[in-house]
């Protein structure tokens, strides 16, 4: 899945993942490619984008204090400040 992420300084991060973490309001949500359309408010805490399988990993992880997401079947964009 395609995952943008912007602050207010302009883009984070933009590529591809396997799972999405993000720390909601309501707790953390891992979201994978085809997830439901969803929209929520995001709390502080860590963004973890992992890409590859099992074997061969690339984590990465953003510290964040809030923010939205949107999420769709084939990407996901985040607005933190």
């Amino acid at each position: 899945m395609k995952v943008s992420i912007y602050s207010l300084k302009g883009m984070v991060y933009e590529g591809e993942a396997e799972v999405l973490s993000l720390p909601t309001v309501d707790g953390e949500i891992s979201v994978l490619q085809n997830h439901v359309p969803l929209v929520t408010v995001l709390a502080s805490g860590r963004i973890k984008i992992r890409k590859g399988n099992g074997f061969d990993e690339d984590i990465k992880d953003f510290e964040i204090n809030n923010g939205f997401a949107q999420i769709n079947p084939k990407s996901a964009i985040v607005l933190t400040d």
